[in-house]
């Protein structure tokens, strides 16, 4: 069976946003951009007035439905169009076949208010609609279609609602459609339809405190960020896993930070009367393995661990996807606590709830989506942390105060940047109790983002800027040369470059941006070869340079993603990144 397309078709009443929005959501998801009538009249060279004026509505509606069989042709599109095209059942067909239908609704006033502000631009005024008494004759005309816009698979109220908001609402609610499996069944409408979902759902914190709360759609858990948190291991997993007294608990590390951590943990839990097991993997991305797996569930399967038991993962990132995939499919799931020791693991891979493993063929083929019951974000782990991976992660910190984050207000992102550059000496210090503000900060970023695209079909995709380079960069350098933090780092650098060169952004963008990455102490250049690492993106001489989904910048906390980058671009900026 062929699969469903992914096109968005937006439909609803003229006034109730579906260009600006359908703007919006192209740029957000890297899509094509396509307005019905505008297609309309490119292809006739008269307006959507003329037509109706000498073919009629019959004539419009005609050449209307010859615009929509061609644009369901292609893929990846957002189509905003005509309030009228769900007239045509054919039409109504062809569009629940060829991707997913969302409505957009608002009431008569507010398209009537809509309509006039909008009266001066062109084509604003809509054939149907001209006349004196405009509010009778929009009431009477959407409650003709209204049954028709109630086939959507979607529905989203606009009344009271930005352009932006409504763009992110389609985004979350598309993840629902495509999870219900009920793919043209319509009648999930927001925000009741809200209610019912479960999506994920992301608190932010007040400006003093140490936790953050996110709700996964399938259990809420607290991220805690302070100093000497791992002394209160014990007292903290009875206060956030109600009924866990005296369960055993399998902390899983690599060999590292068992010599750090290990007995000492161990000692931390039998005090508050837990029966705590050290299970060391040797350090390393090796230990990312099934084989690694099957040796944990083994000495699980020895000591009869039960449903009720915990696993604590306490490490770097390795140790967190290898024991959060092992907490998930043990007995179909165990209770998760997270307990980070590299800064990059606390500000990426301890929270979303990505876990898994490699296999030959490649890097985290193997996985689940397993939230945490407990993420302990100890900050005073970090002293024991080699520079250049405490370096690494800073990357990471630097990304998530670039990026817009869920709100689309790019004033979010400047005053976290601003923060960021005015606390450098603090923080290059290990000062924690500001360190620690700024994690919970960074980490606030990405659970925002995770918590409206926590399966990774649209916004999360932004959590990748500077990922595309990075990923050429480290595959040429065979994943030893640079730490994944300082390859994200020159791949940050190089994009702003491309951006800059295409004319997505000026060149104080790049140069903040440079100065910030520089200061921390990163290298803008790494020693490889660029036609390996071109190739390891995908971008041999053979290639589209717009196949791979670009994460753009366009200033502090404004992101596109974008399909139509040209390769001879993408070329000249990589040989800027090689040195």
């Amino acid at each position: 069976m062929e699969s469903l397309k992914e096109n968005i078709f937006l439909v609803g009443f003229s006034g109730t946003g579906k260009t600006s929005v359908g703007k919006l959501l192209a740029r957000m998801l890297g899509y094509e951009f396509v307005d019905t009538d505008l297609q309309i009249e490119a292809n006739t060279g008269r307006s959507v007035p003329e037509i109706f004026a000498t073919d009629g509505e019959a004539g419009f509606r005609q050449l209307e439905s010859e615009v929509l069989e061609s644009v369901c042709r292609e893929d990846y599109q957002v189509v905003s169009t005509g309030g009228g095209i769900v007239i045509s059942a054919t039409n109504r067909t062809k569009m629940t076949a060829n991707g997913y239908v969302f409505c957009l609704e608002a009431r008569p006033e507010t398209i009537m208010v809509r309509l006039m502000l909008a009266s001066g631009e062109p084509g604003s005024v809509r054939p149907l609609l001209q006349g004196s008494d405009s509010y009778s004759r929009i009431t009477s005309l959407k409650a003709s279609r209204q049954a028709f816009y109630a086939e959507s698979d979607w529905t989203v109220h606009t009344d009271f609602l930005t352009p932006e908001v409504v763009a992110a609402e389609v985004i979350r609610a598309l993840e629902l459609v495509k999870r219900r499996g009920e793919k043209g069944k319509g009648g999930a409408t927001t925000p009741a339809g809200r209610a019912a979902a479960d999506a994920m759902v992301f608190t932010p914190p007040a400006p003093d405190s140490n936790l953050l709360e996110i709700k996964a759609s399938n259990r809420s858990y607290n991220v805690l960020f302070a100093p000497n948190l791992l002394k209160e291991l014990g007292s903290l997993i009875k206060t956030h896993l109600p009924g866990s007294e005296n369960r055993a608990v399998f902390v899983i590390t690599d060999s590292n930070v068992a010599v750090l951590y290990g007995e000492k943990t161990l000692d931390l839990l039998r005090s508050e009367g837990f029966r705590p097991t050290l299970l060391s993997v040797p350090f390393g991305e090796q230990s990312k393995s099934l084989e690694r797996v099957a040796e944990l569930y083994e000495k699980l399967a020895e000591a009869r661990a039960e449903r009720k038991d915990i696993i604590v993962a306490l490490g770097g990132g390795v140790v967190g996807d290898l024991a959060g995939f092992v907490a998930a499919t043990w007995l179909r799931g165990v209770p998760l606590v997270q307990v980070p020791t590299t800064l990059l693991a606390m500000v990426d891979s301890s929270v979303g709830g990505k876990t898994g493993v490699n296999l030959p063929q490649g890097k985290n083929l193997v996985g689940s989506f397993y939230p945490p019951n407990l993420v302990l974000t100890d900050v005073n782990l970090l002293d024991t942390l080699p520079e250049r991976e405490k370096r690494s992660g800073w990357g990471e910190v630097i990304k998530h105060a670039l990026i817009p984050g869920a709100d689309p207000d790019e004033h979010g992102a400047l005053k976290r940047l601003t923060r960021l550059e005015a606390n450098l000496s603090r923080l290059q210090a290990g000062e924690a109790e500001i360190t620690a503000a700024i994690l919970r900060e960074s980490v606030a970023v990405k659970a925002g983002v995770v918590a409206q695209d926590e399966h990774e079909t649209g916004l999360r995709m932004t959590l990748n800027y500077g990922h595309t380079y990075a990923h050429g960069l480290e595959s040429a350098g065979g994943y030893s040369l640079l730490l994944h933090g300082e390859a994200v780092a020159i791949g940050m650098h190089g994009v702003a470059l491309l951006a800059q060169q295409l004319g997505y952004c000026d060149a104080a963008f790049v140069e903040r941006q440079r100065n910030l990455l520089e200061s921390f102490g990163f290298k803008l250049k790494a020693a490889v070869d660029p036609e390996r690492a071109l190739a390891a993106m995908g971008l041999d001489k053979k290639s589209d340079g717009g196949a791979i989904r670009w994460i753009i910048p366009e200033g502090v906390g404004r992101i596109s993603i974008r399909r139509d980058i040209p390769f001879e671009a993408v070329r000249e900026v990589m040989k800027e990144l090689i040195g």
